[in-house]
């Protein structure tokens, strides 16, 4: 697979009262303080100001639940300004939050890159489908959304009530949505898995690089569906062109636009 082109990107900031909290930088000056044992020392590390590194400190310190930043004075090892045991917690939830959105913005950068290179049959990243919303249940904060395709067979979407509302979606709109191909399973007969959506189709491709193999599935009224698989995995299966698959995956893998 070649490599994108063009990469989606962004920052993330974590807010409390409609005020920032924490971004990356925070984040930073918080481990600059850890090693270094002192405000001004963190700042400098970094190129800041110490008034805004000191300011930084302040403002997390009044947002946040516990205090991130003391400081201590006097006794063995001496003095100094150290982060709290909440402050650790606090980094490390921030990394995991961070490392879910790289991943979003990875997807966000193969889907932008799929729309304008020609490669998409070759690699595709999504499975692109329409269909008709045949029936919408409100769950709490979230909605089922039934999505009856061309083929006449039916997928559940989960989505938040803001969506659906903001989008106006109701019964006999037309849809179009994603579906992201690794996110798909494939069976060669029904089994029951966690998963809400089973599609069943006939083989028409298959593209084996050695490493992932791309299976393309024709559900029938021209809705293809396409997973990738490890070729470990697409050479236990035994699939064959004309072969009849069943594609599973989860509610949340579909993702309406």
């Amino acid at each position: 697979m070649k490599k994108n082109i063009f990469d989606v990107d962004g920052s993330i900031w974590i807010k409390k009262d409609n005020r920032g909290f924490i971004g990356k930088g925070r984040i930073e000056l918080l481990q600059n303080i850890q090693i270094y044992g002192s405000i001004s020392k963190a700042a400098k590390e970094m190129k800041m100001s110490y008034k805004a590194a000191w300011d930084s400190v302040d403002i997390m310190n009044k947002l946040s639940n516990k205090p991130l930043v003391t400081k201590v004075t006097g006794g063995k090892g001496g003095g100094g300004t150290v982060i709290t045991a909440y402050a650790k917690e606090l980094i490390k939830a921030y990394q995991e939050v961070s490392s879910l959105y790289r991943n979003y913005f990875e997807t966000l950068s193969d889907s932008f890159n799929a729309n304008l290179l020609d490669e998409q049959f070759e690699e595709p990243v999504f499975c692109r489908l329409s269909g008709i919303i045949c029936d919408k249940k409100n769950v709490n904060e979230t909605y089922e959304l039934s999505i009856k395709l061309a083929c006449n067979q039916i997928l559940t979407s989960v989505e938040s009530k803001k969506f659906v509302m903001g989008k106006s979606l109701e019964i006999n709109d037309e849809v179009n949505f994603l579906i992201e191909t690794n996110n798909i399973t494939l069976t060669k007969d029904i089994n029951n898995n966690s998963a809400r959506n089973v599609l069943e189709g006939k083989v028409i491709n298959i593209s084996d690089d050695g490493i992932s193999a791309t299976i393309t599935i024709d559900c029938g009224a021209k809705d293809i569906i396409y997973s990738k698989i490890t070729t470990s995995s697409y050479k236990k299966l035994d699939i064959k062109i004309a072969d009849t698959l069943y594609a599973s995956f989860k509610a949340f893998n579909i993702t309406i636009i």
